[in-house]
Parts: C-alpha cells; sequence; structure tokens
C-alpha cells in the first residue's frame, strides 16, 4: 500500500471518529447555552423564596428618649421630669397564619413557572439546534451534488479542448461546454456560501464543535409519534406548560388577597430607663390590622386578582389553539414534504437521468446538439438539489415536531440513521 493512499485512509478514519452527530449537538448546545444557564439561575432565585415567603419578618429595634420636656426652666434636660426616660424596645410583626401559607404557596407556584419556563427554553433550544444542524446537513448535500456536476462538466471540458486540438470537435460546442461549466462553478460558490452560513448559525448554538464534520442523519421521514397521536396531545406541548403553572400562580394570588381579609397583629415591648430619678417603666403593646371596610379594600383586591386569574385562563386557551394550529401547519408541511420526496425518488429524478442518458445517446449518435446534452445534465443537478430541498424542509418539520411534543427519551428512540 501506497504511504499517501495509507494517510489518506488514516485522515478518513479520524475525520469519522469526530464527527459530530445531532445528539452530540443537542448535548453540546445543552452544555454551553447562555439562555438556558440564565434560566437555571432565575429557577434556583426562585426556590430561595420559598421558604423565606413563610418566615416572618425581621423585628425591629426601637430606641430613644420619651417625654423630653423642650420649654420651662426644665427644658431639654433628661431626669428632671417623671415622665422622661431612655426607652429601648423590639416590635415583631405577626401576619396571619392564612396568609403566611398563602405567601409561601405563591413563591413555590412562582418557582415552578420558572421551571416550566427552563423546561420550555430546552425544548426550544433542541429544536433550533436540530434545525440548525438539519440545515447544514442538507446544505453540504447540495454542496456535493453541484460537485458532481462540475466534475461531469470538466471531465467533457477537456475531452473537448482535447478534441478541438485535433479538429473533431468545433470551437462553438467547446465555448459551450466551458461557459457551462464556469456557471455550475458560480452555483457552487454561492452554496458554499449558503454552508457557511449554515455552520455559522449552528456554531452560535453548540460552539466550536459546529467546526466538526457532521455525521449521519436521523430518519426524518419517520415521527416518534403518529400524527392523530401528536394532535391528541397538544396539552403536552412545552410552551403550554408555563401557562398552566401561571393559572396556578394566579390561583395562589387569589388565596394571598383572600387571607389579607384576616386581621395581622404585632407585638412592642419596650423598657423605659428612668433611674436613678424616677422607677424604671416596661411598656406592652399589641396591635392589629382593623379591616374594618372590607367592600372598599380586601375585597377588591380580591375582585382584581379573580380577574387576573380568569385573564391566564383565557390566555392559555388562546396559547393552546395556536400551538395546535402549529402543529397541524408542521403536520401539514411534513405530509406534503413526504409525498413529494416520493416523487422526486420514484419519477422526477429517475426521468432526469433517463432523459440525461437520451440526449448524450443522440449527441453520441450524431442526432442531437450538445445544448440538449448540457441542459439535461444540469437538470439531473437541479432535480437533486430540488428533492434536497423538499428534504430539508420535511427535516424541518420533523424538528418542530420531535422536540416540542415529545420527551426526550420518545425521540432518542427514534433517531437513527437513515438507511
Amino acid at each position: 500500500m501506497k504511504y499517501a493512499t495509507f494517510v489518506a485512509m488514516l485522515y478518513c478514519a479520524v475525520a469519522g471518529a469526530q464527527t459530530l452527530s445531532l445528539e452530540e449537538a443537542l448535548r453540546a448546545g445543552g452544555a454551553n447555552s447562555p439562555r438556558l444557564a440564565a434560566q437555571r439561575n432565575a429557577v434556583s432565585a426562585a426556590g430561595e423564596q420559598v421558604s423565606r415567603a413563610r418566615e416572618l419578618p425581621d423585628p425591629r429595634l426601637k430606641f430613644g428618649i420619651e417625654n423630653l420636656p423642650v420649654s420651662g426652666e426644665d427644658r431639654f434636660r433628661y431626669g428632671r421630669d417623671f415622665m422622661t426616660s431612655g426607652a429601648i424596645g423590639v416590635m415583631q410583626e405577626f401576619p396571619n397564619a392564612a396568609k403566611r401559607s398563602a405567601r409561601g404557596e405563591r413563591a413555590a407556584r412562582a418557582q415552578t413557572v420558572e421551571q416550566a419556563s427552563l423546561a420550555s427554553q430546552r425544548a426550544i433550544l433542541h429544536r433550533d439546534i436540530a434545525t440548525a444542524w438539519l440545515e447544514l446537513y442538507y446544505a453540504e448535500r447540495g454542496e456535493e451534488a453541484l460537485g458532481r456536476l462540475i466534475s461531469a462538466l470538466s471531465t467533457q471540458s477537456q475531452a473537448a479542448a482535447a478534441a478541438l486540438a485535433r479538429g473533431r470537435q468545433s470551437a462553438a460546442e467547446s465555448l459551450m461546454l466551458r461557459s457551462a461549466l464556469e456557471q455550475a462553478r458560480e452555483r457552487m460558490l454561492d452554496q458554499q456560501r449558503n454552508v457557511r452560513r449554515a455552520r455559522i448559525n449552528l456554531a452560535v448554538l453548540v460552539g466550536d464543535d459546529a467546526q466538526r464534520p457532521l455525521g449521519a442523519a436521523p430518519d426524518t421521514g419517520r415521527l416518534a409519534v403518529a400524527p392523530d397521536a401528536l394532535l391528541k396531545r397538544v396539552n403536552d406541548h412545552a410552551h403550554l406548560r408555563i401557562f398552566d403553572v401561571r393559572e396556578e400562580l394566579a390561583r395562589a394570588d387569589v388565596d394571598l388577597a383572600r387571607a389579607s381579609r384576616q386581621s395581622d397583629w404585632g407585638l412592642e415591648v419596650q423598657y423605659g430607663q428612668r433611674a436613678p430619678y424616677f422607677d424604671n417603666m416596661l411598656t406592652v403593646m399589641v396591635s392589629m390590622d382593623l379591616p374594618w371596610q372590607r367592600g372598599k379594600r380586601q375585597d377588591r383586591d380580591v375582585a382584581a386578582k379573580l380577574a387576573e386569574l380568569e385573564q391566564a385562563r383565557a390566555t392559555r386557551e388562546d396559547a393552546r389553539r395556536i400551538h395546535e394550529a402549529e402543529m397541524r401547519g408542521y403536520l401539514a408541511d411534513f405530509e406534503a414534504a413526504d409525498a413529494r420526496i416520493a416523487r422526486y425518488r420514484d419519477l422526477l429524478i429517475p426521468l432526469s437521468k433517463e432523459r440525461y442518458e437520451a440526449a448524450l445517446a443522440a449527441y453520441r449518435g450524431g442526432r442531437g446538439e450538445l445544448n440538449g446534452v448540457l441542459e439535461a445534465s444540469r437538470g439531473v443537478a437541479d432535480t437533486e438539489i430540488g428533492a434536497l430541498a423538499i428534504a430539508a424542509e420535511r427535516a424541518r418539520a420533523w424538528a418542530s415536531l420531535t422536540y416540542l411534543y415529545t420527551d426526550d427519551g420518545e425521540h432518542d428512540a427514534h433517531m437513527g440513521a437513515k438507511p
């Protein structure tokens, strides 16, 4: 075996071992995502408030001078009037038990909202990564199709140049081949730009791993869950869970508003120092709220929170309808693209190849024109690229249906490589 051949085989083996599969892209994106890191911190912040919400407010220290004369011959003189004292005390507020419990429940629901937002952000990130990975995959397949066209045209152009030198082919036909070759190269430049942009978009989501060659694509022709089952599971949409827990949060706000109808109370203990002139004093005071006009205050608060609860329910139903319509749209895109791919595979691609073979045979037999061969050759490439565009469209619908409507374990079981 030649050394160059051995090096080439070794390079291919190493590159194959370093390919980036869709599963690896998802893991890399999840581990390095700033949006997930931000949302995890939001969950942590909300969790810190859960136990805090049920605690009593901090006590207050109170100190100073009471009843110091400010007029008369004893003005501003401490210890001359029996009512003057140096006072120090502690005040503590005691919200009613129902309010403290409602505050704790509301804080727990707020944490649940952040957790649901984290799950939704993760699902959206997975969908975005899958879409970007598949866009790059099909852009590279389009580049390969154009590469095959350029290779064929380059071979024909070189043969035409040799034939022209021997006087066996006209200059017009040679120039026609060169023109077709340069047009194909122009298309390649544009396709290479698409590949670079697709890789940049993937790098935004997964980092430096986007520079690795892509592995085999998942089978995007098969959904993890049947279409009928997906329609029945619209409530499992990751984003809808946020609206569910926001409704629970609104309900907790109603309970907290109702708890405000009950009185809070406070305790104050104060020690008055008057010695050595007079006796020291101890003061104990109890205070409480007097919600005596509930119809104008607390009941209005409850009514406002009840209205916000109904708002949350209506918003959730609106979101459900929107997501159901989106899901039906994705299913329509998937099914239409699937049918079109079958047409390309079974009819259009074979027809384009048969047309090319017929045009080439006619040209070689002196019954056809070179222009017909070139047109047929471009038709083969265009048909292959068109099939790839439809496959990319189906892949986008597949990603949206797989990563927003199913659990991770379900779609992982259906991500085998395409045969």
